[in-house]
């Protein structure tokens, strides 16, 4: 798909479609794992405020880090989904547009995408971004999610319903078997909503050191 397509019809829908996301419930899980040694030291901090979900303090520590270094594509993509977490869909796409500039699109750089789309009402673009992420990375389970609120936005329940059930069965892991359950719940919730909702479902939880790999070998899956 192209992102200038992309673009075009993000400006379009966001004045009048853009919700931020509701934060009360934080959407980044603290990680054991130990940063890179090369990862800088102002973006480990930033990584530190997404973490305590201090949007805003990390979106200044990432446009720091990208002043300090803009070709530096793990800064622009931190600060991307930063401001996606704190409800500036619009300036993240600006920043993802940017990064593709850098580096060809990742997974991670998909999914992102994705939630842009599901925030300004872009339904179809979002489960089509979320395919791509699935593409480079097929065990990525923020991605297959993504494309189950996707369908569920688009309220085609039989398929959302469908690939939740394969995802359920597929997956061993209890926390995330956990945010499966309460996934079907919101869906149900939609179903029986006469007038579709445009707030999207949240999320799964992810790392914010997920957001350093890019390709299918090395990519943990999110909230791991």
């Amino acid at each position: 798909m192209s992102l200038r397509v992309r673009k075009v019809d993000m400006v379009l829908r966001i004045a009048a479609t853009l919700l931020a996301f509701n934060t009360a419930n934080p959407v980044l899980a603290v990680t054991a794992q130990t940063k890179a040694p090369e990862t800088p030291q102002i973006v480990k901090k930033g990584y530190e405020q997404l973490k305590k979900a201090d949007y805003r303090g990390a979106i200044t520590t990432f446009r720091e880090a990208v002043k300090q270094n803009n070709n530096d594509p793990l800064a622009r993509r931190c600060l991307a989904y930063a401001l996606l977490c704190a409800g500036s869909a619009e300036d993240a796409l600006d920043q993802l547009i940017l990064l593709t500039r850098l580096s060809p699109p990742g997974a991670v750089d998909w999914c992102t995408f994705g939630e842009v789309y599901l925030i300004a009402g872009s339904y179809v673009q979002a489960e089509e971004a979320f395919s791509d992420a699935l593409k480079l990375n097929p065990e990525l389970f923020w991605a297959s999610c993504g494309i189950i609120r996707a369908k569920a936005m688009q309220r085609d329940f039989k398929a959302a319903y469908k690939s939740l059930a394969e995802l359920i069965a597929d997956t061993p892991d209890e926390k995330k078997r956990a945010y499966l359950y309460k996934l079907r719940l919101a869906i149900r919730r939609l179903e029986l909503t006469p007038v579709p909702e445009v707030k999207p479902i949240d999320r799964p939880e992810i790392s914010p050191d997920n957001l350093q790999d890019q390709g299918p070998s090395n990519e943990a899956p999110p909230g791991a």
